[in-house]
């Protein structure tokens, strides 16, 4: 909880797309999803408002 993604962590597979323009949009992208990377999600942008999501992983299929 309240951890830092890291993006060179030995889980791997953990990456951000984002998309500029006239708004900007960034996708947390978690390949081979595991119930084990559920739970909240923060995106909070020096420059914007914060958000977050709960995120369930359900199964690993």
């Amino acid at each position: 909880m309240g951890q830092i993604i890291s993006y060179n962590s030995p889980r791997g597979g953990v990456s951000v797309l984002t998309e500029k323009g006239e708004t900007t949009t960034s996708y947390l992208l978690i390949q081979q999803a595991k119930p084990t990377d559920s739970g909240r999600y923060s995106c909070n942008p020096s420059n914007a408002v914060p958000h977050s999501i709960l995120v369930h992983v359900l199964n690993e299929k």
